[in-house]
């Protein structure tokens, strides 16, 4: 997924997460246009969550990902978090062919890595990507 332009990609990142969402019997909605800050909803027990799709980069063994969107204003470049527009960040890391679930209550507004192998510094503020593993995310929601 390297070579793919970044809308391609995020298509690609989109219909992997509503397959891993479906295949687990996960009703999935998608809103008409792109004019929402999310991507999908799910129902789930007749709870609606929102969710945004991103595609992480593996990166010095950590899953990377944006935790804010990029849009053009008057030629200038805003980027804002999704705190309040969204439930949930499902990131699908194209390198390990998985998807993650992250809370937008846990993900800081700028960016966020999950870290997949050892850190050279130990630090308390790790993030594991194994804590938010979508069958993880899916046990407890269930």
């Amino acid at each position: 997924m390297a070579d793919a332009d970044p809308k391609e990609r995020g298509e690609k990142s989109e219909a992997a997460v509503i397959y891993e969402l479906i295949r687990r019997d996960i009703t999935v909605l998608e809103p008409f246009g792109d004019n929402e800050r999310y991507d999908v909803v799910v129902e789930i027990d007749g709870t609606f969550h929102r969710i945004q799709i991103k595609t992480g980069r593996l990166e010095d063994g950590r899953i990377q990902f944006e935790t804010r969107s990029s849009g053009t204003l008057t030629r200038k470049v805003e980027k804002e978090g999704y705190s309040g527009d969204i439930d949930y960040f499902a990131v699908y890391s194209p390198d390990m062919e998985e998807t993650f679930i992250v809370p937008v209550a846990d993900a800081p507004e700028t960016t966020m890595g999950l870290r997949v192998e050892e850190a050279e510094k130990q630090s308390p503020n790790i993030n594991w990507a194994e804590n938010y593993q979508i069958d993880g995310w899916h046990e407890q929601i269930f």
